[in-house]
């Protein structure tokens, strides 16, 4: 949350990234109006900061209507290099894809939000349209924002729960606070999250935290998805703990 009070920051650059983060899946091509709608700014504001994005390279237009460009992609440029994770991150999430069957994903945590950094696609298993490397999901009903949750420090943890609007969840998720903190203790006790047509109806996912090394405190998770009912007892337990091995080698590389 942006604190307007701090005379150090810059209500202006602020205002610029929320105009970009305007431009989703949903909203690819919209127009100025549309833009100063979504980010509540008034329509010169919104056109001002529109230009400026555009003459940098970050917006292009075509009649009135503007989309972002592959310039973009340079603002995460850092901490994908910076983290390694084509060259060494990937490696790993494929070796563990093979072994365990299903395609693996590596979620991080990003403000009250789980963002797929990293994914590994079997194009002969089970998947889904919506996980690709920046697709963002909710921490509550999937498995891998449940492992992310579970082993937060407190404060954090109860800042986020905070905000959760738990009457909004479907009737596959826990709908209080109080049984949702017990699921999150067993995820913590056993090491691990699972979930059963929580997020998608009639998908299953398990998930296992990753964490720093040097600061002892989790940073996300790996996880797989599959169809409910694809894999028996068994299967899961092995799933689990080649899910934990993997984990492991992608904590050692941060």
């Amino acid at each position: 949350m942006l604190n307007e009070n701090d005379k150090e920051i810059s209500l202006t650059f602020a205002k610029g990234l929320n105009v970009l983060l305007a431009f989703d899946a949903r909203d690819r091509s919209i127009t100025i109006s549309e833009i100063a709608e979504k980010v509540g700014l008034n329509r010169a504001v919104t056109r001002r900061l529109v230009r400026t994005l555009e003459q940098l390279g970050y917006l292009t237009s075509d009649r009135g209507r503007y989309e972002v460009t592959p310039h973009v992609l340079r603002l995460s440029q850092g901490f994908i290099e910076g983290r390694g994770i084509a060259q060494i991150i990937q490696p790993i999430l494929r070796l563990a894809a093979e072994e365990i069957g299903q395609s693996v994903s590596f979620a991080m945590l990003d403000d009250t939000d789980a963002v797929y950094v990293a994914h590994t696609f079997l194009p002969s298993q089970f998947t889904l349209n919506r996980v690709a490397i920046g697709t963002r999901v909710p921490l509550a009903p999937t498995a891998a924002g449940r492992a992310i949750l579970a082993f937060l420090d407190e404060a954090r943890r109860d800042e986020i729960l905070d905000g959760m609007d738990f009457a909004a969840f479907t009737d596959r998720t826990q709908t209080d606070r109080a049984r949702f903190l017990d699921a999150l203790h067993e995820v913590r006790a056993q090491g691990f999250a699972q979930t059963d047509s929580e997020y998608v109806a009639d998908v299953g996912s398990l998930a296992v935290p990753v964490f720093d090394p040097g600061l002892n405190s989790v940073i996300g998770a790996v996880s797989i998805i599959f169809e409910q009912g694809q894999l028996d007892a068994q299967q899961r337990a092995d799933s689990i703990t080649r899910l934990k091995s993997c984990a492991a080698h992608v904590s050692s590389t941060f």
